[in-house]
């Protein structure tokens, strides 16, 4: 550690400040977002805090760091910065975030963080030039990783629309010359959803048996399957007796996932050989070429499943046979492979950049820890400001 590092407090680094109520007048839609401990979640027509502004959970969902760069409205459950102290606020929010202030859970109950406590906390602070070197290079990686979600998000959009265009509005090939019967295309057909391929209904594995976990095999839940066309890490793994416990409850790679339990309809595609918790049922198609097809298929079905899991409390609650027999509309064999082969493409450049965000992601969060801690030193580097740091 040089000298371009000084011994100080953490309330030198930055002053956060508690959110504020929503107050009930103003609930109405608007443009500026409400942060909450966990997320944006919704947007309102006034504001608190002028960005930046990097905002972390006080109370309830602990250790989520944000960066806003619009004005926002912190919610009571937040901590919000409302002074830099000269430092640079990128460099603040990577800080944050390699402290884990999940670790500084004060609360009895419910989780909180005490913000009097925080600030007594003795810290090592670079000079801004080298502040400037840390964050630029973490940003990079931050940059890289948004511009490829935007990509996926595109391409998704592309082979979505193409599929409401065909198997939702009937538009495909050669429409406008297609007879209809009991209102679908001639040669489609009314069937059920467990005719398309193998369904199963996930179990979790002894948690009491520790042999069970941490080993090479994914084990899908919810969670991991939020925002993604493909889930290609789990929080939780499974060791191959882990696996092998729940035999029947296998799935192979590109098995299309969907939640029935707890948040209805979430969906996603395994990658690799593992299995599932309860609370989510898989199809494996029998015709490979069917994937894409009953992909956005099982995703466009999350009101019924929603409906027809309603159990009168308070979640979705689907069993498996009551998934297998969803109704649906099956097209052509024919249409279905040629809408593969169209879409094809498009989800293999979805997998490549979503495989690109994982490295990204893992070779970022090994940097963060030695950058902030200045066990990798950068004072001797040439860094250019990525795009999202050019105005600092």
């Amino acid at each position: 550690m040089t000298n371009l590092w000084r011994d100080d407090i953490f309330d030198n680094l930055v002053r956060l400040k508690r959110g504020h109520d929503l107050p009930n007048q103003n609930i109405v839609s608007g443009k500026f977002p409400v942060v909450a401990s966990s997320g944006i979640k919704d947007f309102h027509n006034d504001f608190k805090a002028s960005p930046p502004i990097v905002v972390t959970g006080r109370s309830g969902t602990l250790g989520e760091v944000q960066y806003i760069t619009e004005k926002s409205w912190p919610l009571n459950t937040t901590l919000y910065s409302i002074s830099f102290r000269d430092n640079l606020p990128k460099y603040v929010y990577y800080y944050l975030k390699e402290m884990h202030l999940e670790n500084f859970n004060a609360g009895a109950g419910v989780p909180t963080l005490n913000q009097n406590h925080l600030q007594k906390l003795k810290i090592k602070i670079p000079q801004l030039d080298i502040q400037k070197k840390i964050a630029a290079i973490l940003s990079a990686y931050d940059d890289l990783i948004e511009n490829n979600k935007k990509r996926i998000q595109i391409l998704e959009n592309m082979a979505e629309e193409l599929y409401k265009e065909w198997f939702v509005r009937f538009r495909f090939p050669n429409w406008e010359n297609t007879e209809f019967e009991k209102g679908v295309p001639k040669g489609w057909s009314y069937t059920i959803l467990e005719r398309l391929g193998k369904i199963r209904t996930g179990k979790t594995p002894s948690t009491s048996n520790s042999e069970f976990y941490g080993g090479q095999y994914p084990f899908y839940k919810t969670p991991d399957m939020h925002d993604k066309v493909f889930v290609f890490e789990t929080d939780e793994t499974l060791t191959e007796q882990g696996l092998y416990s729940q035999k029947s409850q296998i799935i192979e790679a590109n098995a299309i996932m969907v939640t029935c339990i707890g948040s209805g309809g979430v969906t996603a595609i395994s990658t690799k050989k593992g299995c599932t918790n309860q609370q989510i049922n898989s199809l494996s198609v029998a015709n490979n070429k069917f994937l894409y097809w009953a992909y956005y298929l099982i995703k466009y079905l999350k009101p019924q499943i929603e409906l027809y899991g309603a159990t009168g409390a308070t979640m979705t609650n689907l069993s498996k046979g009551k998934f297998s027999n969803l109704e649906i509309v099956k097209p052509t064999d024919a249409l279905i492979e040629q809408y593969f082969n169209l879409v094809s493409p498009k989800f293999e450049m979805i997998k490549k950049l979503s495989q690109m965000n994982q490295m990204l992601e893992e070779q970022k969060n090994s940097l963060l820890p030695r950058l902030i801690s200045g066990k990798l030193s950068v004072e001797d580097l040439d860094i250019q400001f990525p795009p999202s740091m050019q105005e600092q």
